[in-house]
């Protein structure tokens, strides 16, 4: 897709003038967790990392958290049409039921039919995201076979309270509060949003609401306890089937989080850690007009989850020791009657992962994990990294085997299902280097490739889901993060990506070029502004309705926001998305929405 001449140009003029205006500091320590399952700095994870902050979002107005998704290298993110619409995201070329999803440590992955819904979580009331790209079955056992995106919450840290208001095109309403507490040996967080607006078609409305509260106490000087409950719900009408108008069609989604963590330090190098969990997912599809009959559908599908890690260090070993239990259920009725009731699965894991740190800048990671459910049987999964890090450059080298266990769907699903599934497996490698160049910044490469086998689809000669199908990919993600001046800030990411299914074909959706800038700091004097360009390049998509293979346009999307501070902790807020106002489908079939405007209010109380 051609670019009008005016927008590059533009849109960089102003990267740069706000990266040298920057004045939060970019290169502070950053801690990772989800690389590992421990905390360890960023710079010593032996793997290919990323984190957004809570800090980033707020400056850039991002409402979604698949927006901010969209700037890591390695990762693509569609939205079918406009909010609200299904969002799925690509790790690596691998299907979007090939990355775990986490919050604080819950899997959130539906056992229903696989993947998660990226239009669901809105992006506040978190302290961080971690995204990291490879395989993982290794520490989190199913489904994390393109990589792992795990959400941290809000860490209460004093007395605070903020809020956020907001209103623009298409009736579009945002409201969020949130508020945190913290005395001698407790904090707490509490949290609220809604946000609200329509489409330019009929029947093209959505509306999502979100709430936290947490709360984590000491026991003594060597242990702390916590509860979590987190709740989303979205609404999101549908306009239009392929060439059908669907004036009253719509969808509602809901998620309900309750988590009790709890943490033991039995001895200066030794802890347990153990996290008790329950997620209820609810789905409801409506259509009084559909001519075949299928006017409703209903799905709750829950997990309940009991994970145990005793984590011990010697000397230059970090060993840990995990088990894990996990109960799936799900009941499925629709207007044509009962097609799951009340189906479940249970998974057994046991796992360990040594961390080897030997005198020098070297270091050897070596974890496996085994998983058994009676549906489908046994994995191993096992996974070794090797590292050099030194002050002027990292570099890693890692292997690893994962897997996607069937879902319940899949396996019982009326006439469908097949209870013979075998597992998805894959086998990756990668190979990266960072290296900090004094002044430039810090810049890494990182080339993969992935081979998957016994992908499971649908097979039209048993007209059964069956394990018919396997995919490569094969990839470079080149990123770079730099100080501009004496605070600003820019960072840069260009992936390329070959992916191809089982026949040589490309698979569908996956970009073979993908990038993205983004920038946030004051313009001048008090006005602080962001900025972001997404890159999506040309792909091959279905037609919706004649479900044919088609070329894919590609296309680039900016968005930028400003905020004035008023005094007293008050702000005004101005942000536009789609600033070039481009006509493009991000889905074959599903406009992106157009140029919009949005004014808000920001307030900050100690």
């Amino acid at each position: 897709m051609r670019l009008r001449a005016s927008l590059i140009p533009a849109v960089l003029s102003s990267l740069s003038a706000l990266a040298a205006a920057q004045q939060i500091p970019v290169f502070e320590d950053q801690v990772v967790v989800t690389a590992t399952g421990d905390a360890q700095p960023s710079d010593q994870v032996p793997a290919a990392t990323a984190v957004i902050r809570g800090s980033e979002l707020q400056a850039m107005g991002v409402t979604s958290l698949a927006a901010a998704l969209a700037w890591t290298p390695g990762v693509t993110v569609l939205r079918s049409g406009q909010d609200g619409g299904v969002t799925s995201l690509f790790t690596r070329g691998t299907s979007s039921t090939h990355t775990l999803v986490m919050y604080d440590g819950v899997k959130l992955n539906s056992p229903f039919f696989g993947g998660y819904d990226w239009s669901v979580p809105l992006a506040f009331g978190l302290d961080r995201v971690e995204i990291v790209r490879g395989p993982y079955s290794a520490l989190y056992g199913a489904d994390a076979i393109g990589g792992v995106v795990q959400m941290f919450p809000t860490v209460a840290q004093g007395d605070r309270l903020s809020a956020v208001v907001e209103s623009g095109t298409d009736d579009w309403r945002r409201a969020e509060i949130e508020g945190t507490a913290a005395g001698d040996g407790w904090a707490a967080v509490v949290a609220g949003g809604s946000r609200d607006g329509d489409g330019p078609l009929v029947n093209d409305g959505f509306s999502s609401r979100s709430g936290l509260a947490s709360v984590t106490a000491s026991l003594g000087e060597t242990a702390r306890i916590g509860a979590l409950l987190h709740r989303t719900t979205s609404f999101a009408e549908i306009p239009f089937s392929g060439a059908v108008t669907t004036p009253h069609r719509s969808t509602s989604e809901g998620e309900t989080i309750a988590a009790v963590p709890f943490h033991w330090r039995f001895v200066p190098d030794g802890e347990l850690e153990v996290t008790l969990s329950r997620t209820w997912r609810d789905l409801a599809y409506s259509d009084p007009d559909d001519p075949t009959g299928f006017v409703h559908s209903d799905t709750a599908a829950d997990t309940d989850d009991v994970r145990v890690v005793v984590r011990r260090r010697w000397t230059s070993h970090a060993l840990a020791l995990g088990a894990e239990w996990q109960g799936d259920r799900v009941t499925d009725e629709s207007s044509y009657g009962v097609n799951l009731d009340d189906t479940r699965r249970t998974t057994r894991s046991l796992s360990v992962q040594d961390n080897w740190t030997p005198a020098g800048p070297l270091s050897v990671l070596l974890g496996a994990r085994w998983d058994e459910s009676s549906p489908w049987g046994t994995e191993l999964s096992p996974r070794a990294a090797v590292s050099w890090n030194t002050a002027g450059w990292r570099a890693w080298a890692s292997f690893g085997r994962a897997f996607r266990a069937p879902s319940l769907g899949e396996l019982y699903y009326p006439y469908a299902g097949n209870p013979a599934l075998s597992p998805e497996r894959s086998r990756s490698a990668e190979a990266g280097v960072l290296l900090r160049v004094s002044g430039a910044g810090e810049i890494q490469f990182v080339g993969f490739s992935n081979r998957q086998s016994d992908l499971i689809d649908f097979d039209y000669a048993t007209f059964t889901y069956a394990n018919i199908d396997r995919a490569r990919q094969d990839g470079l993600e080149i990123s770079w993060a730099t100080a501009v001046g004496d605070r600003g800030h820019l960072t840069s990411a260009l992936t390329w990506l070959k992916a191809r299914d089982g026949s040589g074909q490309p698979l569908l959706r996956r970009p073979e070029w993908a990038g993205s800038v983004t920038v946030a700091g004051p313009l001048v004097r008090s006005l602080e502004g962001a900025a972001s360009i997404v890159w999506v390049g040309s792909r091959t998509d279905l037609d919706p309705v004649s479900y044919a293979r088609v070329p894919q346009g590609g296309f680039v999307t900016a968005n930028a926001a400003a905020t004035l501070p008023l005094g007293r902790g008050i702000a005004a807020r101005a942000r536009v998305e789609n600033l070039a106002d481009r006509e493009y489908e991000p889905i074959r079939g599903y406009p992106a929405p157009r140029r919009r405007f949005f004014l808000g209010v920001t307030a900050l109380l100690h």
